[in-house]
């Protein structure tokens, strides 16, 4: 069975400014690789080889994507040793819109019904 991986791109990654355009495509491959495991466990290599541009656009669009709060690097050793295992890369949470109204949910519309 083939897995159906789908990406997610919120409007803060989509519309930040601060991103190149291929760090925001990017961050949609992190969130769809990240769907199973919790985390996104691709190398650079994979980025590379499926964006078509080299290790250092990846790990540069990386780097911006974790300064800007969006996800967080895990690096995992071989015990006893400073030899990297693994890299995780988490999806961080998305930050409340402060400037959406809030809702009330406790009373309907007051309508004026006089009309």
């Amino acid at each position: 069975m083939q897995k159906n991986y789908y990406a997610i791109i919120p409007a803060n990654v989509r519309y930040d400014e601060e991103l190149p355009t291929g760090a925001r495509l990017l961050y949609g491959e992190l969130t769809a690789l990240s769907n199973e495991k919790g985390y996104c466990w691709a190398t650079n290599s994979y980025f590379s080889n499926l964006y078509k541009v080299t290790t250092v656009t990846i790990s540069n669009w990386i780097a911006k994507l974790e300064d800007r709060g969006y996800i967080e690097r895990k690096i995992i050793y071989k015990e006893e040793s400073k030899e990297i295992k693994e890299r995780r890369i988490y999806i961080t949470p998305i930050k409340n819109n402060f400037n959406t109204p809030q809702r009330n949910f406790g009373e309907g519309i007051k309508e004026n019904f006089n009309t």
